[in-house]
């Protein structure tokens, strides 16, 4: 593989991460472990954002459970795919966050805010911390991967696959070229051997030609 392609390739992961910071931040990736007994409150703190449209989603095992907008005129609305009656949004002036409430063993897993910043642009995302929430008399979960954002996972694999792709395009493509060249370079080479190869006279050619020419001399002199 030549270095114009790996450097080719260093770049775009430099630039897409480059431009990835300038979106997202990831915010604290730590993870908090919250004991909660039946029936009581859990807050998921979100990151603080300002703008005149925010948007937050509330996170489970990351997929979106309950989704609130906020806009700059006071203006709230939530938002859910299920009809949810156990998840409040609390606002103030500087802080958001999401609260479960009267929480039971459905209940049992791990909670993230993402927010998003819809307007002015640049759409700027962020998180908030982790939530582990443990009902108490609920069996624990494996959590070998708590610690490695399911993003940065995604990430890296596609990235491989991407490595992996441009590797045997480039390959399949030299491969293609250097036989095209070589086919190019037999013809030639069979049109210059043509080209420089001269038929041969035929024999008694210049008998022939010296015996037809005569020079008329008087017999006598």
């Amino acid at each position: 593989m030549s270095a114009c392609l790996v450097f080719t390739i260093l770049m775009g992961y430099r630039l897409s991460h480059a431009a990835e910071s300038q979106n997202i931040c990831a915010g604290n990736d730590t993870l908090e472990t919250f004991n909660v007994s039946a029936g009581g409150n859990v807050a998921v703190p979100c990151p603080q954002l300002t703008g005149e449209h925010l948007k937050f989603n509330l996170l489970k095992q990351q997929k979106v459970i309950y989704t609130h907008s906020s806009h700059k005129n006071n203006v709230s609305k939530s938002d859910s795919p299920y009809t949810r009656e156990d998840v409040e949004m609390h606002e103030n002036k500087d802080n958001k966050s999401f609260r479960l409430t009267g929480v039971n063993n459905s209940h049992h897993g791990i909670y993230r805010c993402e927010g998003t910043v819809m307007y002015p642009p640049p759409l700027v995302k962020a998180y908030g911390s982790r939530i582990l929430v443990l009902v108490e008399g609920h069996q624990g979960i494996d959590c070998k991967n708590c610690n490695v954002p399911e993003t940065v996972q995604l990430s890296v694999s596609l990235w491989i696959w991407i490595v992996v792709g441009g590797l045997i395009i480039y390959s399949i493509t030299v491969t293609v070229i250097a036989i095209i060249s070589l086919v190019k370079l037999r013809r030639t080479d069979s049109q210059s051997d043509y080209m420089n190869t001269k038929p041969r006279a035929p024999r008694g050619h210049n008998k022939k030609r010296g015996a037809g020419t005569h020079i008329g001399l008087p017999r006598h002199f």
